[in-house]
């Protein structure tokens, strides 16, 4: 049973890492909070909200004719730390000398620190934490503890999403039961990953003597990629356009799995005198998007119904409740025909 001291939410500050502050050469993410003279003031939102700045031969590499198309006040990106003075606090920053690739792993970075941020909050407010002192202790016995001995930061996440199954991972944090089981119960509803539809369009034809059943044979071949994380169906919107899905937690490997399976399906395919043409490549549909294939494959339907003497070109059931549509003339409902 889950006992909260209080449920008003008091407003805590603490870092997102150990450090109190960045090392020279760190990608960090900043705020820009006001422009000046000799350049952008702005706050580090990794540590607490600490000031740094961006000189002005530090914006750009280019020569700057304006510095608004180059910062403005409201804006977070990624900048690189140049200088640190820890007696004073003062630090400098570059927005210039950082590359395309340091970019992408800050925001990696930053939005995995956020999110043990958002999470470790939640329990503070939950247990009625009074003190920025009470919620760097928390900090301290969790995201730091593990990002000590990871040597990284922000792989306090990696763990918390691993505990959602391993519960015991947390057991070293030394957190007395009622604020572990809060905490565990906080990452199981943040860091439950749901499934997110991803989606190509192919095209598939076979015009020579194989006909139908090339296509058939192609179409479950790329259905028997599927596995039981990233099961794969395949339907019919309309000669020859076929459209491939798949349902997974895991976003990377379902675009792959679409991938291969669609390799699949082109090898295949070719090798029995067939075509084949991507019409659109793997990724992540939105609502929008499936409301828009149920409309295009609704009216397809009424379409086929609309030509007598025309063979029902519905989805076959494939092996393990999977789709693939023939789209040649002379297909039958069902599962997909065996070769005689």
């Amino acid at each position: 049973m889950l006992v909260f001291r209080a449920e008003t939410k008091m407003h805590l500050f603490c870092r997102y890492y150990g450090q109190k502050y960045p090392e020279v050469d760190d990608v960090v993410m900043v705020n820009v909070r006001s422009i000046a003279e000799m350049g952008a003031y702005v706050h580090l939102l990794e540590y607490n909200n600490i000031e740094g700045m961006i000189l002005l031969s530090e914006l750009s590499r280019r020569r700057i004719r304006s510095i608004n198309k180059l910062i403005r006040v409201g804006k977070t990106e990624p900048v690189v730390v140049i200088r640190v003075d820890k007696e004073k606090g003062y630090i400098d920053l570059s927005k210039r000398r950082v590359s395309p690739e340091d970019v992408d792993k800050c925001l990696e970075k930053y939005s995995k620190a956020k999110a043990v941020n958002s999470i470790l909050r939640h329990v503070a407010e939950l247990l009625k934490y009074q003190t920025d002192e009470e919620f760097e202790e928390l900090y301290r016995k969790t995201a730091w503890l593990f990002e000590e001995k990871s040597k990284k930061q922000s792989s306090s996440y990696d763990i918390f999403k691993q505990a959602v199954n391993d519960p015991s991972l947390l057991d070293e944090c030394g957190l007395d039961d009622n604020t572990k089981e809060v905490l565990l119960g906080i990452i199981r509803r943040k860091l439950t990953q749901q499934a997110v539809k991803i989606r190509a369009d192919i095209e598939v034809a076979c015009y020579g003597y194989e006909g139908i059943g090339a296509v058939k044979k192609a179409l479950k071949a790329g259905i028997a990629c599927s596995t039981e994380e990233i099961p794969i169906k395949i339907n019919l919107i309309a000669p020859p356009l076929y459209v491939m899905t798949t349902q997974t937690p895991e976003r990377q490997d379902g675009l792959k799995g679409l991938e291969v399976a669609i390799e699949k399906v082109r090898e295949l395919i070719v090798s029995l005198g067939g075509v084949f043409n991507i019409q659109m490549a793997p990724k992540v549909v939105t609502a929008m998007d499936e409301a828009e294939l149920a409309r295009q494959m609704e009216k397809a339907e009424l379409e086929n119904a609309e030509i007598a003497g025309d063979d029902d070109q519905s989805d076959m059931e494939a092996e393990g409740g999977n789709d693939a549509g023939s789209g040649e003339e002379g297909a039958e409902n069902g599962e997909a025909e065996e070769e005689e």
